[in-house]
């Protein structure tokens, strides 16, 4: 098409027709403008092409992570649960609604659980590479809710590995023989010597160790659960937003 052009006008200049001439030169020019225009529209809508596909893979492996985010989640919130339950529990042998006997799992006095984020290990700054402004904010609410749960759950790590622990073996409560006799004789035997144990338990001092490790420990269920709704919350606006 530029050649035909390019043929019209040396003629119209050879025949000296300057009129003719310009508006076929102009015209000429206003081709390659729009060939210009034409072929940077197809790159830019190739990069966008691009650019959407990078963006819907990443979202899906965030998708990924925040789904076996929410599993541990739930399996970790079961076991504080377990733990709080221990401690109401030996509450009510203080009040003596219960009988020592009858706690069911004394020893959860002094576990403390494994909790990472998948998510946050895996995509630390992934907020700075979503496109869409809403997602974004979501995104950095979910990751704030995660450094709460992880402070929160971090002061109640303390009091049982710095508190619970030691004054448990303090008082002789610990069960050596848990760890090294056989352990097909260790079937029906408990880390904890049962007998100890309830020695201990109507002590005030331990009465403020339980205070302060039932506080601890119900506020990071509390976490647990307000993380869980933003997981569930943070899927669905990916689901949505995937194309």
């Amino acid at each position: 098409m530029i050649r035909f052009f390019s043929k019209i006008r040396y003629k119209l200049a050879a025949e000296n027709r300057v009129a003719k001439y310009t508006r076929y030169a102009i015209g000429e020019i206003l081709l390659v403008v729009i060939g210009i225009l034409i072929a940077l529209q197809i790159n830019n809508w190739n990069e966008n092409r691009k650019e959407l596909k990078a963006q819907n893979k990443l979202l899906i492996n965030l998708y990924e992570n925040l789904s076996a985010d929410s599993i541990f989640l739930v399996e970790n919130r079961q076991s504080m649960l377990t733990i709080i339950e221990t401690q109401r529990q030996i509450q009510a042998v203080r009040e003596e609604q219960l009988k020592s006997t009858d706690i069911n799992s004394p020893q959860s006095i002094r576990a403390s659980i494994r909790y990472s984020s998948i998510t946050k290990e895996n995509h630390p700054d992934i907020a700075t590479k979503v496109f869409n402004e809403t997602l974004k904010e979501e995104i950095r609410t979910y990751y704030r809710l995660i450094a709460s749960l992880e402070n929160s759950y971090s002061q109640y790590d303390n009091v049982v590995k710095q508190i619970i622990r030691p004054y448990l073996a303090k008082n002789l409560v610990f069960n050596p023989d848990f760890l090294f006799e056989n352990q097909n004789q260790l079937n029906n035997q408990n880390i904890l010597n049962l007998e100890q144990f309830h020695l201990i338990i109507e002590r005030d001092d331990f009465g403020q160790i339980l205070f302060e490790s039932n506080l601890k420990a119900n506020e990071t269920v509390a976490f647990f659960d307000e993380l869980l709704t933003a997981n569930s919350k943070l899927r669905q606006s990916i689901q949505n937003e995937i194309k």
